[in-house]
């Protein structure tokens, strides 16, 4: 992705699963980048680049030095998709990352209890807005909200959550991802997740930096500000090439 290091403006429409946040220096992390967090709790926090991209710490970490303290809960998910390591997603979605985040920063252990609270609403969410003819599990899905415990095992309806669970919560799964904000499937070409604003919004809408708001609009200038400038837009220099286009 093409970045103007002096631009007022971060942009949100190449999908919910990049991470747009110029003020923290968010971005995308491969898995063997490392952090440098040196206090006890930076790791739970978006000061930490591993955590901030949805990544466990390892050991060449900062925070893995003789005395130090990881709070990066990335590393163990187990409570949403189980114990075996292979069922965790490769990556996970802005907006999946983000409410980590937020919930693991409120209190020890915050995500655990949060997910016990909602688990159960995530999955009929899920269940409601998929398009069963295109999934594999689609007749099980069926069976299961049709007969209830009686057309599953209690086994075999943990796997199946898990195992749908964790393919909307990750990196654009076949286009679609799960909003934790709208509680739904959205299309990913149709939705993106503002980090900074912590919210899902159109692909349309796009973060000023220099009034730290989303505005609505393809063209310049920032609805709420009035700001405007194509050098300041983040995004491929085909886009850019299109926005000044339309101005």
């Amino acid at each position: 992705m093409y970045v103007d290091e002096h631009s007022p403006y971060t942009h949100g429409r190449e999908g919910p699963n990049a991470i747009y946040e110029a003020q923290l220096e968010i971005e995308d992390r491969e898995p063997d980048e490392t952090c440098s967090c040196k206090s006890a709790t930076a790791c739970k926090t978006a000061r930490c680049g591993c955590h901030k991209g949805g990544f466990a710490c390892k050991t060449s970490c900062a925070c893995a030095r003789p005395g130090g303290t990881c709070h990066n809960k990335m590393g163990d998910l187990s409570y949403i998709f189980g114990p075996d390591p292979a069922d965790r997603p490769t990556t996970l979605s802005a907006c999946c990352i983000s409410k980590i985040m937020r919930e693991n920063s409120k209190k020890p252990d915050g995500a655990e209890i949060w997910w016990e609270s909602v688990k159960d609403g995530i999955w009929e969410d899920i269940l409601r807005s998929q398009g069963r003819d295109d999934f594999v599990w689609a007749n099980k899905a069926d069976a299961a909200m049709a007969q209830g415990s009686a057309g599953l095992s209690a086994t075999e309806q943990t796997a199946l959550r898990r195992r749908s669970i964790k393919h909307w919560l990750q990196d654009q799964s076949y286009g679609f991802f799960y909003s934790f904000c709208r509680d739904s499937l959205e299309q990913a070409d149709c939705t993106s997740h503002c980090t900074v604003c912590n919210a899902c919004a159109d692909w349309r809408e796009w973060h000023c930096k220099l009034c730290n708001k989303c505005t609505y609009g393809l063209t310049f200038p920032c609805g709420n500000c009035s700001r405007k400038g194509v050098r300041a837009f983040h995004g491929s220099k085909e886009e850019m090439a299109e926005m000044a286009s339309m101005n």
